[in-house]
């Protein structure tokens, strides 16, 4: 019996981390291993994942891109090759914000993966805020969805009635028959999910070195933490702020949420935090930071 393989697509800050863990946590009778593709080039979301319980066995961390680019594409099929030899009987990727996952079925067909997966299902997470707002000028959300068997709007307990309408309308314009579910705290059941048969669309994705976002890290700052985040509130380049920083108040956990920044006092750093920028910003992001006298 061929695994089964999920992937969890979305934009960044769409709220793929939160429904993962969720999953995780509704599911502990299953066998289940983890792939995570990191945008950054040091990973943050497996250190939130084994803060929650998740085990580092069957957790696998790619940074650096999108496993769908082919600059990542040959680690990304070692793993899925490696996982295929453990005894987990189902496989959840989480792809990085800014990947296409347009490709997936020819990737596991070229490599031969297809005998051993089974592609279940390939959720969008949409966030009905972050996402719409940038669905307009960023071409791979659109296309996240165009790759999707099922679209979820995230975040749905905290966004007012006029922004789900609002998402669920984008959504019905872009892909009329794509099944679309609502998240409500991060949960989603696996349980009769609804989805529409994958499709390939396109022949190459999104995902090439030349269309790659910048990105950089922070470890410390000389200020308190409040005069970074204004600053990052403030920088219209930015796409994600994620990860663990020192500040002149303590060390934090900070995840934006695409309305404000979710922020946790933290005993230790086990990531650095890391800022995503549209290509060929970041340096003009630091700098910001560097006048303002945060770095």
């Amino acid at each position: 019996m061929r695994k089964e393989l999920i992937i969890l697509s979305g934009f960044l800050g769409s709220g793929k981390t939160t429904l993962l863990r969720r999953l995780l946590e509704a599911n502990r009778d299953r066998r289940i291993a983890v792939l995570l593709n990191d945008f950054g080039d040091v990973p943050v979301d497996g250190a939130i994942l084994r803060r929650a319980g998740v085990e580092g066995g069957v957790l696998v961390e790619i940074g650096g891109g999108s496993v769908f680019c082919a600059c990542l594409r040959e680690p990304f099929v070692k793993a899925l090759t490696g996982m295929a030899e453990r005894d987990e009987d189902m496989v959840i990727v989480e792809a990085s914000g800014m990947s296409d996952p347009a490709t997936i079925g020819r990737m596991l067909t070229l490599s031969g993966l297809d005998a051993v997966y089974a592609h279940a299902a390939t959720l969008c997470l949409f966030d009905p805020v972050k996402s719409l707002k940038l669905a307009r000028v960023l071409e791979v959300i659109p296309r996240q969805l165009a790759a999707a068997t099922v679209a979820v709007i995230t975040k749905a307990d905290v966004a007012s009635p006029e922004e789900l309408e609002a998402a669920r309308a984008y959504i019905r314009e872009k892909e009329p028959d794509l099944p679309v579910l609502e998240s409500r705290n991060g949960l989603v059941s696996l349980a009769g999910l609804p989805r529409r048969e994958a499709r390939q669309l396109f022949a190459f994705g999104l995902n090439t070195p030349e269309t790659r976002p910048d990105s950089f890290t922070l470890e410390t700052v000389r200020t308190g933490l409040d005069p970074l985040l204004d600053a990052l509130r403030g920088a219209e380049d930015v796409l994600r702020v994620k990860g663990c920083v020192r500040a002149a108040d303590g060390m934090w956990f900070v995840s934006d949420t695409g309305r404000d920044f979710e922020v946790e006092a933290t005993p230790e750093t086990p990531v650095p935090l890391t800022v995503i920028c549209m290509k060929g910003t970041a340096p003009n992001v630091r700098r910001m930071l560097q006048t303002a006298g945060i770095v």
